[in-house]
């Protein structure tokens, strides 16, 4: 089975995140759970591996943070996507169009390979 590598991922977080933001607020766990789900395995991701990226998202001005009260009685930290951050999301979401399609020209598409691999959840 082939990996996804960390350095493929590289860069790459951050926009998976504002991606996931973008449907609306949500916690680290949360976002971590949707992130694993929408990847199909492909990823799996942990909490230590988005807590760093969502701060450096904070800082950069691109979320907002707010305490809440969870059902169970605990403060979660939730986040959302604010007007930089869906600014960033389009930039990103073109910048990775152009690089898609260098890849596929350059590169060929993923149904020219052969054989075709068996993707493996990418650990962070």
């Amino acid at each position: 089975m082939t990996r996804l590598s960390k350095q493929t991922l590289d860069g790459n977080v951050e926009t998976l995140i504002l991606a996931i933001l973008e449907a609306g607020p949500s916690y680290g766990y949360a976002i971590v759970k949707e992130l694993n789900q929408r990847a199909d395995g492909i990823l799996q991701l942990g909490e230590g591996t988005i807590y760093p990226v969502l701060y450096r998202l904070e800082d950069k001005k691109l979320l907002a943070a707010k305490w809440r009260l969870a059902e169970n009685g605990r403060q979660r930290k939730y986040y959302r996507l604010i007007s930089k951050g869906r600014k960033a999301l389009a930039a990103n979401r073109r910048q990775w169009q152009i690089l898609s399609t260098v890849m596929r020209k350059v590169v060929g598409s993923a149904e020219k390979l052969s054989p075709q691999p068996k993707l493996k959840g990418a650990m962070l």
